[in-house]
């Protein structure tokens, strides 16, 4: 679990950084980011605590399978609206 939190942690750091330096293409760098590190870890550290909490390891497997698609799909949309600005040039 602290793998999973200094990870969770370090990516969103590295977000932050990211899109302060590259303003005009934040959405795409918190789509990826979200995608990639945040759907994940920060499930299953959801998962964990809520599996641990209720002492059944299958609730926490069916909150991961329930977040990991939601918030993959979120940073889809973002990652989209982000290559939808960059192509139309809307709010330049």
């Amino acid at each position: 679990m602290p793998f999973a939190i200094i990870v969770l942690v370090l990516s969103i750091a590295i977000g932050i950084v990211l899109s302060r330096k590259y303003e005009n293409r934040a959405l795409i760098i918190w789509g990826l980011i979200t995608m990639l590190s945040i759907a994940p870890f920060f499930s299953w550290i959801v998962a964990i605590l809520l599996a641990v909490s209720v002492g059944d390891g299958f609730a926490g497997v069916a909150v991961m399978w329930l977040m990991v698609p939601i918030l993959f799909f979120i940073g889809v949309g973002m990652l989209g609206a982000g290559v939808y600005k960059k192509v139309t040039g809307e709010n330049l």
